[in-house]
This record gives structure tokens, C-alpha cells and sequence, in this order.
């Protein structure tokens, strides 16, 4: 039945026709995300995103890639992949086989979803560009065998842009005076996925360099919401500094409060959860003080970030968040790719991907050749970091775009 779906699929995709055959209908795509289980809310809001970017587009006020109409038009499917692997593989071929999209934006926040979802690429020559997935392995896995991910491309920077911000933030605040170096013992509490492994893995490597040491490592499934085993073994090493990564928010505000509870020693670091509004709201006076990374949705100081949150709210009557704004702008690099290649043809439109350089709500979206990774850092998409200051969000790092100095 697999090898009977699998040719009916490559041969539906075997043809493409220029857009000008199309241009009565609209291009078929398709988005995969979490729109069930333990990340629901951010798979939400990457919804939200994607089909705000397709709505704006089709009504002509896309971003376009060409100055001069007419432009493509489009229609978007969006399944659920419940945070499994097996689960988005599945609803992809559904849209590959009833749909017949000529693009996936998938895994639009799981890496360990984006490592399968990438292998369908070669196999049904679908373009392929996920949106959150940071996991440096699906770099390596371009890298690896780049004639085979020809038409895979990855949205985000690898972990260990992360990785890079929390040391060299760390690095600065120390010498700043704002941490204490202590002992340099290192501790993580990350949720047990590829995104978790990978940040950890980054950071170690770049502490032990400067002559930490990691004394405790609590790896928990996706969506865990206790923390007191953890906190116990971790009390009775002592970090110095503790960093956490989770992508479910509910996680994150868990992990937080009870730490508070343990009066947990050292500093502690987050990585991604806090960009989501509800863990503010649900975090209370527990989170006062929280340093993390990255703050790079922030309508509050940005006026462009600003201008998409009311845009969110009068189509969707709830806020914008990072996810929104991400999803927004990779599914624009989809579209805008299409334009671009003039035609439906798969190599065409992952060439066009490829030679993307766009300014977007994010940062500056441009691809490494060499791994089909967005850049990050610099003049690329940026990884500042904040600090919850008097129940709101203040940039803290670097110093040149700071809203507020750092606070012990």
C-alpha cells in the first residue's frame, strides 16, 4: 500500500507547469504544527501566522517577490502533528496525495518532527522549509548528504546560535559583575527532544572550553510539569548557573515557580518558552528577575512588531507572539519563491529558497549554502537576550539595543 502511495505521489509531483497555466487557481501549500498535545498553543499561533502571511497575499498585500502583478495565489492546508514524528509524516502525505501541495512549511516548531518530515523531500520532490526547528542535527544531516536534502531547507539558525548567546551573554555578565563565576558548575533541566539535546550539547561545549564544569543534566518528557525529583538532585550539587529549554509553556512556568519554591542557588537561564505571552501572564512574582533568550518579538518597544500584533489580533482576537511572526515570515519566503521560479517546478522553487536575502519582522532571513540554514547573529536574525523586570520584558544584551541595564 506504501509503495502503491509513494509512486502515485511522485508521479502527480513528476509534473509542474508554469504559473501562468495556474494563475485561475490558487498554488496549493501545506504547513505542519502542533495543534494538539503539549504544545498546542505555539502550533496555534504558527497557524495563525502561516495563514495570515497566505490571506494578506491573496487579498494583494503580500510582500511580493516581482514589483509588477499578477501575482501567484495560493491556498494552505494546515494539519496537526500532536508533537510526534510519526504523526506528521502521515498528515504531510495526506497533503501531498489529496492536496497536491507543491510546498511543505514543516515541522513549524519541532526538530525531532523536522529530522522525518525532511526525508520526504527526495522522496515525493516536495520543497520543504521548516520555521522554528533550531537542531543543529538537521544541519548535519543537510550537510551530510546535500544532493539528497537538494529541495529541504531550515528557517531558523542551529542550537548553537543559542548555545553562542547564553556563553557569551554569560561571559559579559560575569565580567559585568551581574554573575557570580562561583564554582563554574553547570546544570540543565531541558525537556528530553532533539531541540533540548542540541542547546545543551552547545552550551556544554562552549563552557567547558572556559573551564566549567556540568554537574547535573535532567533531561523530561515534552510537556512535564514536575520538577521536584530534578530540583532535589540539583540542590545537592549547587549550580552556579542552571539553564532550561522547553518549547511547552506550561513546562517552562512549572520549572520556574518551583524553582522559586527551592530557592534553587546560582542563576538560571531560559531558552525559548518565555517568548510566549501566557507564560508572563501564568508566571507571577516567580519570575522576576528571569534572564532568557531569545526576546525577538517584542510589540511593546518595536513599532513594526507593533503593527503585526494589532494585525493578528483583528484577524484572530487574541495577541501576536515570536511564532506568529516566524511562521509569517517563512511561509512569505515560500510564497516569494514560487513567484520567483515562475513555475511549480520543485528544483526551481528550492533554488529560489536558497537564494533568498529578505528582511522580514524577525531580522534578515538568509541561508548558509552549505547546510540550507538560516544565518543567525549579527546582522542576521538576531538572539538578544532579556530580563524580567518589574512584571515586564527588558532587553538586557547586547548592550546597544538595551531597554534597561541588567539587574543582579
Amino acid at each position: 500500500m506504501l509503495t502503491r502511495l509513494l509512486a502515485t505521489s511522485a508521479l502527480a509531483l513528476a509534473t509542474f507547469a508554469p504559473l501562468t497555466a495556474l494563475a485561475a487557481d490558487d498554488i496549493p501549500i501545506g504547513g505542519i504544527a502542533p495543534l494538539t498535545g503539549p504544545a498546542a498553543n505555539s502550533g496555534e499561533a504558527l497557524r495563525q501566522g502561516m495563514e495570515l502571511a497566505v490571506k494578506e497575499w491573496n487579498e494583494g498585500k503580500g510582500d511580493y517577490a516581482k514589483a509588477e502583478g499578477p501575482h501567484p495565489t495560493f491556498k494552505l492546508t494546515v494539519e496537526d502533528n500532536n508533537s510526534k514524528p510519526e504523526v506528521g509524516v502521515s498528515a504531510a502525505q495526506r497533503m501531498v496525495t489529496r492536496n497536491g501541495i507543491k510546498l511543505l512549511i514543516g515541522d513549524a516548531l519541532h526538530s525531532h518532527v523536522t529530522m522525518a518530515l525532511m526525508e520526504l523531500a527526495p522522496q515525493f520532490n516536495l520543497p520543504i522549509i521548516s520555521a522554528e526547528p533550531v537542531s543543529t542535527l538537521i544541519a548535519d544531516k543537510v550537510k551530510s548528504d546535500p544532493e539528497k536534502y537538494a529541495l529541504y531547507w531550515k528557517g531558523n539558525y542551529n542550537s548553537s546560535a543559542y548555545g553562542e548567546t547564553v556563553h557569551d551573554f554569560v561571559k559579559y555578565a560575569i565580567d559585568k559583575g551581574l554573575i557570580a563565576e562561583g564554582g563554574k558548575k553547570l546544570a540543565f533541566v531541558i525537556e528530553d527532544t532533539d531541540y533540548g539535546h542540541s542547546n545543551a550539547d552547545t552550551i556544554t561545549q562552549l563552557f567547558e572550553a572556559d573551564g566549567w564544569t556540568v554537574a547535573a543534566s535532567e533531561a523530561v518528557p515534552a510537556g512535564s510539569t514536575d520538577f521536584y525529583p530534578q530540583l532535589t538532585k540539583l540542590k545537592g550539587v549547587a549550580p552556579d548557573l542552571t539553564v532550561s529549554v522547553f518549547t511547552a509553556v506550561n513546562s517552562g512556568v512549572s520549572l520556574v515557580k518551583q524553582m522559586s519554591e527551592q530557592a534553587l542557588p546560582g542563576r538560571h537561564m531560559a531558552i525559548y518558552y518565555p517568548t510566549k505571552p501566557e507564560f508572563m501572564a501564568q508566571v507571577g512574582p516567580a519570575g522576576e528577575g528571569l534572564v532568557w533568550t531569545s526576546l525577538q518579538f517584542a510589540p511593546e518597544v518595536v513599532p513594526a512588531h507593533k503593527a503585526f500584533d494589532e494585525r493578528v489580533q483583528a484577524a484572530y482576537g487574541n495577541p501576536a507572539t515570536y511564532s506568529h511572526a516566524h511562521a509569517y515570515c517563512v511561509t512569505e519566503i515560500g510564497m516569494r519563491a514560487i513567484e520567483t521560479a515562475g513555475s511549480t517546478d520543485p528544483r526551481a522553487i528550492s533554488e529560489a529558497i536558497g537564494a533568498t536575502d529578505y528582511n522580514c519582522l524577525i531580522g534578515r532571513f538568509k541561508f548558509d549554502p552549505a547546510n540550507h540554514t538560516v544565518l543567525g547573529g549579527g546582522e542576521y536574525l538576531p538572539l538578544p537576550v532579556a530580563q524580567i523586570q518589574n512584571g515586564k520584558n527588558q532587553l538586557i544584551w547586547p548592550e546597544a539595543n538595551a531597554t534597561a541595564p541588567a539587574v543582579k
